[in-house]
């Protein structure tokens, strides 16, 4: 555990450096923009609604979405590890001999565009992908390999806001296409049949479509221009790998500092601190109370782009097992406004 820790650590500290050095270039670009644009009457900039709320930019999350109305394309690209989980060892018979721990691999990406028709109502496109993996023999033969990708459509309109208050209501539909091959339940099927099974069939992989709707409330508050609050309360309905369509809850809340607006200090970091709750998983896998926790570190000195880091940290419990499983993800998440 302390290795990966220590890994994230690193990876969040180069992110920290990456932004120190970008500052003056970015600085610098702004300064010769607006001497162009002082130059030339013809050179206009566009108007960009930009997440901002009684002069606090926020910083963007993906754990507690927010709730603005503007247009965006948006990438993230992720690693990270499911570290010191339980595996049952088991016999062909599924008699549980042994309990042994090891580490799980995944990866992620996704794409998304958001675009916003007038200053209430924006409509966004998700598409993206995993990838997961065990680290050795143990959660190899246990977790086996398991891959999906999918999309989501959604729309956000604006309920109310004020000059230091938004709400706005969302709608999401999410499909994906998990596909999950086990070492361990090919030959276990072939030990049962005796060695005769039907050679059309792939006993390796399991494959499964899984959908799922979701009704949001977002919510955002700034007090003052250099502190903000994002709440997340939400309801849906979603497929589970292979089981049947329950309801899931989820719950959010963030709260992030811009230190360009902070006195003495004008350095245009922001720093995020979000947790999020679901009763069940978003992502189609059979688990319950997933709790998750996220930091992000990111640049809110540039009209055009939000660049961040974001690592986060899962509770997991299965349901089958019983078992708590941790794990820990980085990303490099990117918005460019338009």
């Amino acid at each position: 555990m302390k290795k990966f820790t220590g890994l994230h650590l690193l990876t969040s500290l180069l992110g920290l450096i990456f932004f120190l050095t970008l500052n003056p270039i970015l600085i610098a670009q702004d300064v010769l923009d607006e001497k162009v644009a002082n130059k030339d009457s013809s050179v206009l900039r566009a108007y960009k609604r930009l997440p901002i709320l009684n002069s606090f930019r926020f910083v963007p999350s993906d754990v507690v979405p927010d709730p603005f109305i503007s247009t965006y394309i948006k990438l993230n690209v992720g690693t990270g590890t499911v570290f010191d989980l339980k595996t049952y060892a088991k016999n062909l018979k599924g008699d549980v001999f042994d309990t042994l721990s090891g580490d799980i691999t995944y990866v992620e990406g996704e794409v998304e565009f958001q675009f916003a028709v007038n200053d209430w109502l924006a409509f966004n496109l998700n598409a993206g992908g995993t990838g997961r993996l065990g680290t050795d023999a143990y959660t190899l033969l246990a977790s086996g390999i398991s891959y999906g990708s999918g999309f989501t459509l959604g729309s956000k309109i604006r309920i109310w806001q004020n000059d230091k208050m938004y709400l706005a209501g969302s709608a999401e539909y999410s499909s994906s296409t998990v596909s999950y091959y086990s070492i361990y339940n090919f030959v276990k099927q072939i030990y049962e049949s005796g060695g005769n099974i039907d050679t059309s069939k792939n006993y390796l992989l399991t494959e499964d479509v899984l959908s799922r709707g979701f009704v949001n409330f977002h919510y955002a508050y700034a007090p003052t221009d250099w502190f903000g609050f994002l709440g997340l309360a939400g309801w849906g309905v979603g497929s589970i790998f292979n089981s049947k369509d329950k309801g899931i809850i989820r719950l959010g809340a963030a709260a992030s500092v811009d230190f360009l607006n902070v006195n003495h200090i004008n350095f245009p970091i922001g720093l995020q601190a979000s947790f999020r709750y679901n009763s069940l998983s978003e992502n189609g896998e059979d688990v319950k109370n997933v709790i998750t926790f996220g930091l992000r570190i990111g640049y809110t000195g540039h009209k055009d782009f939000d660049i961040g880091i974001e690592n986060t940290y899962e509770n997991i419990n299965y349901k089958k097992s019983d078992e708590k499983v941790k794990a820990l993800l980085t990303s490099f998440k990117m918005r460019y406004y338009f």
